[in-house]
């Protein structure tokens, strides 16, 4: 189910050919996925469960690509079995930084999956790990399990001791800042979100807002601005809106490269449908982050700079905004890594999400997806908000625009619509 596989080729092909097709709208009773079926879904995550236990059982070999995929196909579908757990354990207990990209991915599963049960062996890797990646989600692993009640002053230290040119690398650079809170501000004392809202980032261009909460768990709520300032309504003349969620499967921090979908601006130059079946055949709306692609990209070629820098990035915000430091996530996201942040639907099967507040949506690696429901009997697509989010960009006429990812608040409820009109009214009750 890993819909990361695809995703690099795809996105690398520049799949353009919808871009340039007429606006037509979609119709979401044309849309059909074989792979929806209940039958072929029912085979293809028995398989995948079958493979990855099996893989499990055995001892991590030179074939390291198969227990990766092995791991991350089990946290895809929240699947927490003793098998799961004995093949966590050996890779917990190699050698140190003998495989460094399965010690990542069997720390991260670990923490989705078995958030308790590996304190010894996950405090037996901090201490002796070089690799910043994986101290860091050491960190998270047992700060989230308060492990032995230490302070974040024992890790800030431990990090000072153990890295003591963290400052040169930006992972541990960003984490640092992050834990210590030093240029961070309260994600809830945000600035004047009807600023944000009434900004024009570029002109010309379609703006997408997608609105959070702090818990990620709880899903968000997505509006479409037209380049000439007014909003997407409905046909009934109210505002248009989606549900869309912004959590990955390990619901880590941004700066983590499977963590949460980061704060900020992100660049939309398109959209184009994937071939990973988890996806399906609705389009996706093609997203950029920082780095990612050069600054002419990003900036549709209203910049002189041909380098990145944050002046820049800057510059695109309202001046209210200019100084809140979670706008620039996904700055800084770009800058460690992070890539291939997409706006899409799913095909998943949503009964391994059933007791979790987002349900039926679907958790990611990352993207912000919205809910879609298929057919078990004949794999057409029932109701799709994916649909209804391509449509509506498409009605404002313009392929590229930009993206802004913003938490609102800490409330323990799904964000409705009547709060996003509250800040368009400059009212910013919360």
């Amino acid at each position: 189910m890993l819909k990361v596989i695809l995703y690099s080729f795809v996105i690398s092909q520049l799949i353009f050919p919808c871009n340039i097709l007429a606006q037509s709208k979609i119709n979401v009773k044309h849309l059909r996925s074989n792979f929806a079926k209940g039958e072929n879904k029912e085979n293809y995550y028995t398989k995948l469960i079958n493979n990855a236990e099996h893989t499990l059982k055995t001892l991590p070999n030179q074939d390291i690509r198969a227990w990766i995929s092995a791991l991350r196909d089990v946290q895809s579908i929240l699947y927490a079995s003793q098998s799961v757990k004995d093949g966590l354990t050996n890779i917990l207990n190699l050698k140190v930084d003998k495989h460094i990209k399965l010690q990542r991915t069997s720390l991260e599963v670990a923490y989705t999956l078995f958030k308790e049960e590996f304190q010894n062996e996950i405090e037996n890797i901090l201490q002796k790990t070089n690799d910043p990646k994986t101290f860091i989600l050491c960190y998270h692993y047992l700060s989230n399990s308060n492990y032995e009640q230490r302070t974040k002053s024992f890790y800030l230290d431990l990090t000072e001791n153990k890295f003591p040119n963290y400052k040169k690398n930006k992972n541990l650079d960003l984490f640092f800042k992050e834990i210590n809170n030093t240029d961070i501000k309260d994600s809830f004392e945000t600035p004047n979100i009807y600023d944000l809202l009434n900004h024009n980032f570029q002109n010309g261009k379609t703006i997408v807002y997608s609105f959070h909460r702090k818990n990620r768990k709880y899903p968000g709520r997505t509006i479409i601005k037209k380049p000439n300032g007014d909003f997407v309504k409905n046909n009934d003349g109210t505002l248009f809106s989606i549900e869309q969620l912004a959590l990955s499967f390990s619901n880590l921090p941004f700066y983590i490269p499977n963590g949460n979908t980061p704060q900020g601006v992100y660049s939309i130059v398109g959209w184009y449908i994937s071939p990973t079946e988890t996806i399906g055949p609705t389009p996706n709306l093609l997203v950029r982050s920082p780095y990612e692609v050069s600054t002419a990209t990003f900036y549709h070629n209203n910049t002189s700079s041909k380098n990145w820098n944050i002046d820049d990035y800057k510059a695109l915000l309202p001046d209210s905004w200019q100084n809140y430091n979670p706008i620039y996530q996904s700055y800084f996201a770009g800058s460690i890594g992070r890539r291939l942040i997409i706006m899409h639907g799913s095909t998943d099967e949503t009964k391994y999400f059933k007791d979790y507040p987002y349900f039926p949506l679907t958790p990611t690696r990352g993207c912000l997806s919205s809910k879609e429901i298929w057919s078990d009997e004949t794999g057409f697509c029932i109701e799709s908000d994916q649909v209804n989010l391509i449509n509506a960009y498409k009605s404002t006429k313009q392929k590229k625009g930009f993206l802004v990812v913003i938490e609102i608040n800490n409330k323990e409820e799904s964000i409705k619509i009547e709060e996003i009109e509250r800040f368009l009214k400059n009212n910013p009750q919360r």
